[in-house]
């Protein structure tokens, strides 16, 4: 097999898996169940890389030799024990030489794609939210993305059980009439707003459905909804103090590039910019930006420079072309 990297990025829903030549030719790119152990076990979790792998194989046309380099970008990837688990379900696959396997989080390989392999910071506000940042000597920093219990403001997730609260404050009197009441009512699917409680309870609403109702908010925001602007603003503001404490802790108050990413970005630039001028008012001259390429092909990038190949910034304008065709579900 002609020299070849392994992407991988295993969310909380779906791994995805893209194939890469040395020269930064995207070969084939497939996306498959879930790998995150935690949920369904490591033998399971192993079993899906295995069968996402083989697809993006057939796709790219080749065999199921090792790779030269892989490097996996996991969800839930916190710890080294974490790190260990992950690297020797690798091994078990023999998916490149033990030496040349890459573990970290799924946040690292966003940040890598986000910035095409340059150091910066991401800022995540999908179902959850996390800010991560690296500079050009390897430090790393986090802050946020301690879950739903602890600590995720601006995520979907947020923003949902916000339109929620917004939503029985203004029936109970303890706040101003807000849109988010009729339209939390019509998104559930329920009369009155005393029921609101057996479907969150009882039903069990999911983390992902909760989410879903993020639009709501931003929707009736847009609208001028007074409570909806004020929880928009409560959530830009708290990933903006992320990406500054991130800076400063890594030295890129002066030089800061920063990669937004995520369902909640995706609104536009009713929430884009909002952002950009809450960072820019705590980092003046940052750039900010949305993911120039996804997680996925960040991982690659991170297997590339393992093998200590760099991309040409010709190559990586002509790589973020070719993703935004390919990596269409990915």
């Amino acid at each position: 097999m002609k020299e070849c990297v392994l992407g991988i990025d295993g969310g909380g829903t779906k791994t995805r898996a893209a194939i890469m030549d040395g020269e930064g030719n995207i070969l084939g790119i497939s996306v498959g169940k879930t790998s995150n152990y935690d949920d369904i076990g490591i033998e399971a979790a192993q079993e899906n890389i295995k069968q996402v792998v083989e697809s993006a194989q057939q796709k790219a046309g080749i065999g199921n030799d090792p790779f030269q380099a892989a490097f996996l970008g996991i969800g839930g990837v916190c710890s080294e024990s974490d790190r260990a688990i992950v690297k020797r379900m690798a091994v078990n696959l023999h998916l490149a030489p033990e030496k040349e396997i890459g573990v970290d989080h799924d946040i690292r390989i966003a940040l890598a794609g986000g910035l095409s392999g340059r150091p910066g910071i991401v800022q995540i506000a999908g179902t959850g939210s996390s800010c991560y940042g690296r500079n050009a000597e390897g430090n790393s920093w986090r802050s946020g993305g301690w879950g739903p219990l602890l600590a995720d403001e601006g995520s979907g997730y947020w923003f949902g059980i916000e339109a929620m609260k917004a939503a029985t404050r203004a029936s109970d009197g303890h706040s101003q009439p807000t849109a988010l009441l009729p339209s939390v009512l019509k998104f559930l699917e329920i009369s009155n707003i005393d029921s609101i409680m057996h479907r969150v309870y009882v039903q069990k609403m999911s983390r992902s459905e909760i989410a879903s109702l993020s639009p709501l908010v931003i929707s009736a925001a847009k609208d001028g909804d007074t409570v909806s602007l004020e929880i928009v603003n409560n959530g830009i503001q708290c990933m903006a103090e992320c990406v500054s404490i991130v800076a400063q802790k890594l030295d890129l108050m002066e030089h800061c590039e920063l990669s937004l990413t995520g369902g909640v970005f995706q609104a536009g630039d009713f929430i884009i910019e909002r952002m950009r001028t809450a960072v820019q008012e705590r980092i003046p001259g940052c750039k900010v930006m949305m993911a120039e390429l996804p997680p996925v092909i960040g991982s690659c990038l991170l297997a590339l420079q393992s093998l200590k190949i760099q991309l040409s910034a010709v190559k990586i304008q002509d790589l973020q072309k070719t993703a935004a065709v390919l990596c269409t579900d990915v």
